[in-house]
């Protein structure tokens, strides 16, 4: 049966040393986490490191958090951050130049059916990535929540302890600045 308690009520728990209320948090938001990480992480073992180190930061940092019925956000926070440096800690490894082309640095094939489109799909799924990661945790979750995950806006308000009407403007606010950001127009 799902906790019932606001996250504002289970931080302020875990502050006063409660760990028991902790692991209903991560139990409540260990889906989101996963999913960043795995936004990252090739490797499911990396993504499942990427998620454990998340939580420890997360518990050990705890008793910082400005606004305990922003948890959500400040926790998003916390995994874009560690998942920003594991990416760009694995692009320093895995990137040097080197005399042998490999299959996995291979460009795709231009002569290969579909080839063409699929390196501009990849691409254009970057670059809307690298837009939703440049907003704030305050626009990207209630986003990703409601676009990538499908959440209604009651579930929304209910695991995020925030009225509706304030997620739908922060999602509206959101598309508005990842328009902005790819330079797009609501016509397109």
């Amino acid at each position: 049966m799902p906790d019932s308690r606001s996250d504002a009520t289970l931080v302020n728990q875990v502050q006063a040393g409660d760990r028991e209320a902790f692991e209903r948090l991560i139990e409540r938001y260990q889906r989101m986490v996963f999913e960043l990480t795995t936004q990252y992480a090739a490797v499911s073992s990396d993504a499942d490191d990427l998620a454990q180190d998340v939580f420890l930061r997360a518990f050990q940092h705890i008793d910082r958090i400005d606004t305990p019925s922003r948890f959500a956000s400040w926790l998003y926070g916390i995994a874009l951050n560690r998942c920003r440096d594991y990416a760009k800690n694995r692009r320093r490894d895995t990137y040097a130049f080197t005399d042998q082309e490999t299959e996995a640095g291979r460009l795709p094939d231009r002569n290969q059916t579909g080839s063409d489109t699929a390196l501009m799909q990849s691409e254009e799924s970057e670059r809307i990535w690298k837009a939703i990661q440049a907003l704030s945790p305050t626009y990207a979750v209630p986003f990703l929540l409601k676009y990538r995950d499908g959440l209604t806006y009651q579930a929304m308000s209910d695991r995020m302890d925030v009225s509706v009407s304030a997620l739908k403007v922060r999602v509206h606010r959101a598309r508005k600045k990842l328009q902005t950001h790819l330079g797009r127009t609501d016509d397109e």
